[in-house]
């Protein structure tokens, strides 16, 4: 009597408009609110309220025919994609939402892609067909890209309007009046030869499924409707096929029938994890002003009731009430099904990810937080806020793993890695709830120096200060090397063996900062071949600094040059944005690699410098209208363009004054 699901799929696939519809239509509330106006249940954070678009999970508890139903309603954007995952984990069914004028999107595929993977059963909801949109063209579109696609729903026009559904599972209509009330018909003369087709379709399509109804079809014998059914369920149950449903948030036509379609198909807990004792786990993590940190738990099997216990990794876990969170809302319950998801408030022990259970830990639905692919430095807008900073962060990577945050030894920087800028906007935002005001800002570039030919020079230091002196004389070669290397060549003993260790400490602290523009060198060998020493005034130290200087002396003459990190790219676009998406790369300095596919989309890699796609991110999205992404990966270091390589050289020098 429980089922849990997940509203996936693009950004701005209403999806957040249909589960308010879902709520309004079973009781939940008594008007429906708007995305625009930032009346949603969904939608209550104050960031989404300013943003008008989803950046959590929200979970949406129904009551229908005598059902349990949780929706959990996820972000569309990709930036979000760890709540994605996570509230994928707590479902035991995907409902992908696709906008009728808009057709298949990168997020529709990559929501798909992630359920493939935890094989869950999965839908695609049909949306915003009020708005236009080629239903059938829709429908080829999808099984290109989704595979075994079975439309249950066909849209019934009369002229232009659009009146209703078309029940090809049960064959029946649904004519729709005002405030979504609709009455069931039999099918128009008019649709019954399109229904008729379809019906075959389904028909074949699942029977097929079950080798005992394929015979009997065969046969010429007439499959029963309870059998068809039970078959139906279990082959959406195993992913043999995805029912195709049209639901309209803002018109209600079809959101009750999805309803019934997701009881009908979406398996129970018990038919996913079967009985015994309570098995849990941790989906998600937000804090929240008022009840501190408050863990989202979904229970796969068993039951809970107030005062019961259960173990974690980090001990054992009480549940001193229950609570059933309602967009903002807790709502108490005396007790929890497996299937249901609940709140714990004041969960400050509890991580995302972790496992709860009574007898025994057991494997439960998981899936790894993705790479970031954006960073920028963070800088406390007081500096009073520094000492608050770290706990702030603590707290935002507890609530999303695929935020990073590292401090850069090199750059002095601290930097906040995140999925892209709307991320990490997000995240300056949150920081700002946690009491810390940080400015975001373009990160400095790594960059490296190295050198071009084979040089020698001398490193000498003599000191005379009264008393003992210092004094060390290093001759030293360089030459381009793949890895750093260091040869000692000294023959007679003109410098002792025991002040080897200091000559290459002064090379290597030397290296640290190059002639050019003081970033570390790479890439080359150094031998030293020759020097003198003296009895009493040499020393390590002496050596360590004669050392340091006969590495500048010797970069100087080996033709020195600027090196820049480049970085891989796989940029996942439509394929009529592939020229655009190319073009710009290109501006970009970026060198591409290849292309390829993947479903409906173009795949194109290439490696472009990191200092031309620090926002990369938002260039994308602009250039796709939302519809593209891209993962990142270090590659390796190369030559700067030497009149780029002035500009660096020039703003670095200004820098140190």
């Amino acid at each position: 009597m429980i089922r849990t699901v997940a509203l996936v799929g693009h950004s701005q696939s209403g999806k957040t408009t249909l589960g308010e519809a879902l709520l309004y239509l079973t009781g939940g509330k008594d008007r429906m609110g708007t995305v625009e106006e930032g009346t949603t249940t969904s939608d209550y954070t104050p960031e989404e309220k300013a943003h008008h678009f989803s950046i959590r999970t929200a979970v949406l508890p129904l009551d229908y025919k005598e059902h349990k139903i949780f929706v959990l309603d996820t972000p569309g954007y990709a930036d979000f994609v760890t709540a994605i995952r996570g509230a994928l984990t707590a479902a035991d069914g995907a409902l992908v939402t696709v906008s009728a004028p808009d057709g298949v999107q990168i997020g529709t595929e990559r929501a798909w892609t992630v359920a493939e993977r935890l094989e869950l059963p999965r839908m695609v909801v049909v949306t915003k067909l009020d708005k236009g949109g080629d239903f059938f063209a829709l429908l080829e579109d999808l099984r290109q890209t989704l595979g075994h696609i079975l439309p249950v729903h066909l849209p019934w026009y009369e002229g232009k309007d659009w009146v209703g559904l078309l029940d090809v599972l049960h064959n029946r209509a649904y004519r729709y009046g005002e405030g979504g009330k609709y009455e069931t018909t039999a099918i128009p003369e008019s649709e019954r030869e399109t229904v008729e087709k379809f019906q075959q379709e389904v028909l074949e399509s699942i029977v097929e499924t079950d080798e005992s109804l394929l015979e009997a079809y065969l046969e010429g014998g007439e499959v029963p409707p309870d059998a068809l059914a039970r078959a139906f369920h279990e082959a959406v149950r195993k992913g043999q096929l995805y029912p195709v449903a049209i639901a309209s948030g803002k018109t209600l036509i079809g959101v009750e029938p999805l309803l019934d379609l997701v009881l009908e198909a979406i398996p129970s807990p018990a038919e996913r994890f079967g009985e015994g004792p309570p098995l849990a786990k941790v989906f998600k993590v937000q804090v929240e002003p008022f009840v501190g940190q408050v863990a989202y738990t979904r229970l796969y099997r068993g039951e809970l009731k107030p005062g019961d216990t259960l173990e974690s990794e980090a001990g054992p876990v009480r549940f001193p009430h229950l609570y059933v969170p309602k967009g903002a809302e807790l709502i108490e319950v005396d007790r929890a099904e497996a299937g249901y998801i609940l709140a714990l408030p004041k969960a400050e022990n509890l991580h995302r990810g972790m496992t709860l259970w009574k007898e025994k830990k057991e494997e439960v639905p998981t899936t790894s937080p993705p790479e970031p692919t954006t960073f920028v430095a963070l800088v406390p807008a007081e500096k009073t806020d520094e000492a608050k900073l770290g706990e702030a962060l603590r707290k935002l990577v507890e609530e999303d793993p695929s935020l990073r945050f590292k401090y850069d030894e090199e750059t002095g920087e601290m930097q906040l890695w995140g999925m892209g800028d709307m991320h990490l906007e997000w995240a300056k935002e949150r920081l700002s709830d946690y009491g810390v005001e940080v400015e975001l800002k373009r990160p400095k570039i790594p960059y490296r120096e190295t050198i071009r030919k084979r040089a020698e020079a001398q490193g000498k230091y003599k000191k005379q200060t009264g008393g003992r002196g210092q004094y060390g004389d290093v001759w030293l070669r360089l030459e381009p090397s793949p890895e750093y290397e260091f040869v000692w060549e000294i023959k007679g003993g003109v410098i002792p063996t025991k002040y080897k260790e200091a000559v290459e400490k002064g090379i290597k602290e030397a290296a640290k900062s190059g002639v050019l523009a003081g970033y570390p060198v790479m890439g080359f060998k150094a031998t030293v071949f020759d020097g003198s020493h003296h009895e009493v005034d040499s020393s390590d130290l002496a050596f360590q600094v004669a050392a340091s200087m006969a590495f500048k002396n010797t970069m100087e003459k080996a033709a020195p040059y600027l090196l820049e990190p480049i970085y891989k790219l796989k940029v996942f676009v439509p394929q009529e944005k592939v020229g655009d998406v190319i073009s710009d790369l290109q501006g970009r300095r970026g060198r591409i690699l290849g292309m390829d596919s993947e479903g409906a989309l173009a795949v194109v890699q290439a490696e472009a410098p990191l200092a031309e796609i620090l926002e990369y991110s938002r260039a994308l999205r602009s250039l796709t209208g939302g519809q593209g992404a891209y993962s990142l990966e270090f590659s390796h270091y190369a030559e700067v363009p030497p009149n780029i390589a002035e500009k660096v050289i020039a703003e670095r020098q200004a820098e140190s004054g």
